[in-house]
């Protein structure tokens, strides 16, 4: 790596999880995947479908996923080698200049979907287990982002605990989704907002779109386009205004929350519509003290990846919020030249915040250690 070059962190990456590594547990909470008459593949945990579509086709770099004939023949297994190989993924950041990596899962996103709270709590144990060996390659370059099983959400702060203290995760992620029917402002997450605070560990919230799990917008007509379009960006708002307006921000001001792969233009309208609203509408939030764009600068970053609006967006709501994320190795991640394309948009900023959203910003909210 060129030492004159700038440093650059990951805010976002992905693994591509062996199925191998939750042999261990019982066969019916084991996942699966396997291939319906059309080649959609459909992945499955004991009987319970999480999630159907181009599965195989995710862990490839630039795949398209309506690339029928290739979904066909694609298999998981078949992902890009860096997404389940620390040490190939190493030489991959290399290659493109990445400094270090906070780490989420591919195939765990959809567990969100696993009705049964022991399961749960058994495949995000053999996960995070995983991923912690999957970062021991290079520590002070890979970092993991835990996985809770908030179908239990006293199980969930035990994980958290765990994963912190003996796995040494320095972020946790949850979806936006509602999950067993229960909002994720509910009031029995209040357990996991505490440890998490406590423990000094973010909060990512990041969406997946699946075909099992509630979306916005489910009771109108959707595809793969819309579904994608509509989940990633639209549920992170949604998420982001419920922590804010039911009290979950004011209630835990320590906690930091990052909103990841949905693009980050959003933030600014969002961040004015929501205070516009607190004028004719505050009084039915008497839990939220500050204005929601105090909030966001308090405790809140937002991911971008080389989107054109991240200058905007950095001079709007400050350089300090906004993080970047590669999205390696999933289909639409740009690989290799993903840090060119970026470091191109980011050019116009002044020096001071390209350091920001190139690492500084990463750093402060995962709490890493500094170059």
């Amino acid at each position: 790596m060129d030492p004159s070059a700038p440093r650059i962190v990951d805010a976002d990456g992905h693994v591509l999880e062996p199925l191998a590594i939750f042999s261990g547990l019982p066969e019916e909470w084991r996942p699966r995947i396997v291939k319906d008459a059309r080649g959609f593949d459909r992945a499955l945990v004991g009987d319970r479908e999480i999630t159907r579509g181009p599965i195989g086709l995710t862990g490839i770099p630039g795949a398209r996923m309506d690339d029928f004939e290739r979904m066909r023949r694609t298999t998981w297994e078949e992902g890009h080698p860096g997404g389940s190989d620390a040490k190939l993924r190493l030489a991959d950041m290399d290659s493109e200049g990445i400094d270090a990596a906070v780490l989420y899962p591919t195939l765990g996103l959809w567990f969100w979907a696993v009705e049964e709270p022991a399961a749960a709590v058994a495949l995000a144990r053999a996960y995070n287990d995983w991923l912690a060996g999957y970062c021991a390659a290079d520590p002070r370059r890979l970092f993991g982002a835990a996985m809770l099983p908030m179908q239990d959400p006293e199980a969930a702060a035990a994980e958290l605990r765990r994963a912190h203290g003996e796995l040494g995760f320095r972020a946790a992620f949850v979806r936006p989704n509602p999950c067993l029917g229960r909002a994720i402002v509910h009031e029995r997450n209040e357990g996991v907002w505490s440890a998490a605070e406590e423990l000094g560990v973010a909060i990512a919230i990041h969406e997946a779109s699946a075909t099992t799990i509630r979306t916005l917008g489910e009771d109108r007509p959707l595809n793969a386009l819309v579904l994608h379009a509509v989940s990633h960006c639209l549920e992170q708002m949604l998420a982001c205004a419920q922590l804010m307006a039911f009290g979950v921000m004011e209630r835990h001001p320590e906690l930091r929350f990052a909103f990841l792969e949905s693009g980050g233009g959003w933030a600014p309208f969002w961040l004015e519509r929501l205070d516009d609203q607190v004028r004719g509408f505050g009084g039915y939030c008497p839990q939220m003290k500050l204005l929601p764009s105090e909030y966001f600068a308090r405790q809140c970053w937002i991911g971008f990846e080389a989107e054109r609006a991240i200058v905007s967006a950095a001079r709007e709501i400050g350089a300090d919020r906004i993080v970047w994320g590669s999205d390696y190795p999933h289909h639409d991640c740009l690989f290799p030249g993903a840090t060119g394309k970026l470091l191109r948009q980011v050019a116009p900023l002044a020096d001071e915040e390209r350091r920001r959203v190139l690492s500084e910003s990463a750093e402060t909210l995962y709490r890493l250690p500094r170059a």
